[in-house]
């Protein structure tokens, strides 16, 4: 059966998210203050996506909804948002609002997962993600701890998207994967690489053995 299209408002913005995860908003343009507070009185979500850097008004194709969990109305209008994403969906085509806000006709886009198990890439790449956060927090002197760590395989892909530090066309183009198992693919290649920079770094700024500062040459 083909997906239905609907119209979403949606939010150009220099971040890409993710189903799960939470997006604090500061809203101050006079049309996405319209947009969002027709969204809180309606209940309704609203698009979230990449804007592209050569133009900010025309959004990438894959995006995600968020909705509005909490709000705060500042006296000038403004508002401070939080939003936590919500699905997927694929973007066919987008108008300008007599507001001034893009809509766009979409889709949804969940991920597929395959007939074939999962189940070696999964632990594959929460095995490299648990080292890389260790090390990345021994790099940045902070310490992460996840009490409930993720096991199905689009939890784990998903989680792994949201936690690791990418550039933004990178995030994007995890976003973009159909195939559970493609994300967990390209996880599993960017998390190694990922280690073996850190390892780098590691070594490079590991003090020696008996703290002298000064070389012994």
């Amino acid at each position: 059966m083909e997906a239905k299209v609907r119209a979403l408002p949606l939010f150009p913005l220099n971040v890409v998210l993710f189903p799960g995860q939470t997006l604090p908003l500061h809203i101050f343009e006079p049309r996405y203050r319209v947009m969002i507070r027709r969204c809180i009185e309606n209940d309704e979500p609203f698009g979230v996506v990449l804007a592209r850097d050569e133009e900010p008004d025309e959004p990438h194709d894959i995006g995600t909804s968020a909705r509005v969990t909490d709000a705060e109305r500042l006296s000038d209008g403004r508002m401070n948002i939080v939003t936590l994403g919500e699905e997927r969906f694929r973007l066919h085509d987008f108008r300008a609002s007599e507001h001034g806000y893009l809509i766009g006709d979409v889709t949804p886009f969940p991920f597929i997962e395959d007939a074939a198990p999962a189940d070696p890439l999964v632990h594959t790449v929460s095995q490299r993600l648990a080292r890389y956060l260790k090390r990345l927090g021994e790099a940045s002197g902070l310490h992460f701890r996840f009490d409930h760590f993720p096991t199905q395989p689009v939890d784990v892909a998903v989680f792994t998207a949201i936690v690791l530090r990418l550039p933004l066309e990178q995030k994007q183009f995890l976003l973009s994967q159909a195939h559970v198992t493609d994300l967990l693919a390209v996880e599993s290649e960017i998390l190694r690489e990922e280690l073996k920079m850190l390892s780098i770094i590691a070594s490079t700024i590991r003090p020696p053995e008996d703290r002298h500062i000064f070389s012994r040459n």
